[in-house]
């Protein structure tokens, strides 16, 4: 009978735990591995779902804080005047888009195609708010309108920019009327445009009866909550020895409306309301930001510069605006003259009715120092 080598038998015995060692660490890994998949897989849900939820979230509180202002509001009138505009003299109004105090030269905005999203600081807008102020002080209207100007709003760094309006023009009686008081915005979401508040005012040296609150239509869709809320004021003064009324529009028409219907609506409401008092007699001016070419070249491929329908302008009002200097600069570049990519215009002017002389008109130009517009001046008188 052969004997078996016991180390033979060592080596065999050895070798069979070896590959009964490498069977079980193989089938260790394939389970070690699904369980880690499955971990992996549970942890990208978890990470799905949590987004999913501030997503939603988000969604939810944009819609819950999304209101409009009921139509016809009146307004509170601050710093009152007695003194009343008479017939046969000469006056001179501004209107004046401030831009929220964030467009200097250099800035470059998202909604145009440029960078820039919120004020550089809270120094650069008082800075500019100031500029705005010294050119009103310069050209001293009697009447004046402003549009775009906000308080707690975070693309404006929370500055108070009526106040610091009020506090510098302390000769004026002046009306805030609100234009939006958006949600917070998480867009563009690398970095948000954030909340806001912002309105039009009007300013006067002379008395102003009442002021209300109109809204204009806006789109329905999501995009209404980045077009936000519009609306137009109306401020009533008193002619002295008249029974007829010197009426005061002011507005700031959409800029990046889609839907160009209701662009026409916002266009068509204004215009009745206007035909309720040119039908009196009455003497109306409308001094506005229209986000239509009023003179110059019209550009209809961008949203905000499309020629405006004089076509449809109310009977017995017509339009009066400057020639001399471009009011609006585009923002999708830092602001250069002689830049062939900058998109210049005259969108801001006046409206007035067939009883109004206008003497003069003129845009400020001061090189958009302050704001992506430049104020406009008229001399006009009330026609007795």
């Amino acid at each position: 009978m052969k004997k078996v080598n016991k180390f033979g038998i060592n080596i065999l015995l050895t070798d069979c735990l070896g590959v009964a060692v490498s069977k079980f660490s193989l089938i260790y890994l394939v389970i070690n591995m699904k369980n880690r998949l499955k971990l992996i897989g549970k942890i990208l849900v978890s990470i799905i779902l949590v987004f999913a939820l501030i997503i939603g979230s988000y969604v939810i509180y944009v819609y819950a804080q999304y209101h409009r202002l009921p139509n016809d509001m009146k307004q509170t009138i601050k710093n009152p005047q007695t003194q009343q505009v008479e017939l046969g003299q000469t006056y001179k109004m501004m209107t004046f888009n401030i831009g929220y105090g964030s467009y200097p030269p250099s800035f470059n905005f998202f909604m145009d195609g440029g960078d820039d999203v919120r004020a550089y600081s809270k120094s650069a807008v008082k800075s500019a708010i100031q500029e705005d102020i010294r050119l009103i002080n310069k050209e001293k209207p009697d009447f004046g309108n402003i549009q775009e100007i906000d308080w707690q709003g975070d693309r404006s760094q929370q500055v108070n920019e009526p106040q610091m309006v009020r506090a510098g023009l302390p000769d004026y009686t002046s009306v805030l009327t609100q234009n939006y008081d958006s949600a917070y915005l998480f867009y563009p979401v690398t970095k948000p445009i954030g909340k806001a508040k912002s309105g039009i005012m009007t300013y006067s040296k002379y008395e102003i009866e009442s002021s209300t609150r109109y809204k204009l239509p806006i789109e329905t869709n999501f995009n209404k909550f980045f077009d936000l809320d519009r609306a137009f004021s109306v401020s009533i003064l008193p002619i002295k020895n008249s029974d007829k009324k010197f009426v005061i529009f002011n507005t700031h028409l959409s800029a990046f409306i889609t839907d160009q219907k209701i662009q026409k609506q916002q266009l068509l409401t204004l215009f009745d309301e206007m035909k309720k008092y040119v039908s009196k007699g009455d003497y109306v001016i409308c001094g506005a930001d229209y986000n239509h070419a009023l003179a110059g070249k019209a550009h209809p491929e961008l949203t905000w510069m499309k020629e405006f329908p004089t076509e449809n302008l109310t009977k017995g009002m017509r339009v009066v605006a400057p020639t001399n200097a471009p009011t609006v600069r585009s923002l999708d570049y830092a602001y250069d003259k002689k830049n062939p990519k900058n998109t210049f215009g005259i969108i801001d002017g006046f409206l007035v009715s067939n009883n109004i002389k206008d003497l003069k008109i003129q845009t400020i130009d001061n090189q958009f120092k302050s704001s992506d517009h430049q104020p406009v001046v008229m001399d006009f008188s009330l026609e007795k």
